[in-house]
């Protein structure tokens, strides 16, 4: 077993290695998303040479919280599906230095027994608050025409999307345009009950990708009299994968329906650009979609009208490496640096 940091070639074509993981691709474990997180978290482009298994590239994540050590976080990652694999990793871990990293592997869930299965034939491995919505998600398959991937959606979308035929949708990479989409996004956020970063978190990161020619914003109006945008949507797309990152809307009678619109227009531009696959990011697990309570249920509905089923995986969870040290670590390191930390990044992770 061999945990290295990527040299040199393998850096330079790193989207090249994460897309040829086992789990494919996500945003997350790209090199930019270090960039967004540089702020507040370090980090190390690793590799897995593992005996029966491919390699894996995995970005982690890196924050030093002396006196306790290093915490590594992998993103959407490692992007293995196999639990054999993922165990082959856990031990590889046992000599990076860490006391404890999270991860978030692609192995699919059947349900939530697939999850416990995995604590209870993986040392160290255990529970923990789910860090990101795209654990459980829905993919849009963009390579049928036009036509057939209009007829795929359900009634509800067709309708809306129709409906909003004369909204006025602009794709836009301008700051001005970043600038309204957040007066859109900030409040949507707020609305749902779902944590909120500082602007400059959002704006960073949003002109990042645009900076790379990989995103961009689309804005619409109900009509040509309105004077703002009432509905839009921050769009990632790179090579084969399209990516719904963020959304926002008002809430008036006249912009109902017209994110329905907003991702379809998404969906054209990312099939344009040679995207096959679109990823609407973020869903409750398809075993709770009934479940009034879930902080995503709110998103169920809408998402769904897109035709698709769930995709699941297995969610968000913690190796622990120095049982005493992420033990202390959980009653005091975390409620400390939280509070020193929550000025610039109210959320630690």
């Amino acid at each position: 077993m061999t945990l290295r940091d990527a040299d040199p070639d393998e850096l330079a074509r790193w989207d090249d290695l994460v897309w040829a993981s086992p789990g494919g691709v996500d945003l997350m474990q790209l090199a930019p998303y270090a960039e967004v997180k540089s702020a507040s978290w370090g980090h190390r482009q690793m590799v897995h040479e593992l005996a029966g298994f491919p390699d894996v590239p995995v970005l982690y994540l890196v924050k030093k919280v002396p006196p306790f050590g290093q915490l590594w976080y992998a993103p959407m990652g490692p992007r293995v599906t196999d639990p054999d694999h993922l165990r082959a990793i856990c031990e590889d871990l046992r000599s990076s230095g860490a006391f404890a990293v999270i991860m978030e592997p692609a192995i699919p869930a059947e349900g939530p027994q697939t999850r416990q299965e995995l604590f209870a034939t993986t040392p160290g491995l255990e529970d923990f608050i789910y860090l990101q919505q795209g654990n459980h998600t829905v993919f849009i398959d963009l390579t049928p025409s036009e036509e057939e991937l209009l007829a795929s959606f359900r009634q509800r979308a067709r309708r809306s999307i129709r409906k909003a035929g004369d909204a006025v949708v602009e794709h836009r990479t301008d700051d001005d345009a970043i600038e309204a989409f957040w007066t859109l996004y900030a409040p949507t956020v707020e609305r749902a009950g779902l944590p909120l970063r500082p602007k400059d978190y959002y704006l960073k990161a949003w002109r990042l990708y645009r900076d790379l020619g990989q995103g961009h914003v689309i804005l619409a109006s109900s009509s040509d009299v309105v004077a703002e945008p009432e509905a839009g949507a921050y769009i990632w797309q790179h090579r084969d994968h399209g990516y719904y990152r963020d959304g926002g809307s008002v809430r008036t009678p006249a912009a109902n329906g017209l994110q329905y619109r907003v991702q379809w227009e998404a969906m054209r531009w990312c099939k344009e650009r040679g995207a096959t696959t679109y990823d609407l990011f973020g869903m409750p697990p398809s075993w709770l979609l009934e479940d009034t309570t879930h902080q995503l249920h709110g998103l169920v509905q809408f998402k769904t009208a897109f035709g698709a089923e769930v995709s699941d995986t297995v969610g968000t969870v913690r190796l622990v490496l120095d049982p005493r040290r992420t033990a202390a670590w959980d009653q005091l390191g975390l409620r400390i640096y939280s509070r020193l930390t929550r000025g610039r990044n109210p959320l630690f992770y």
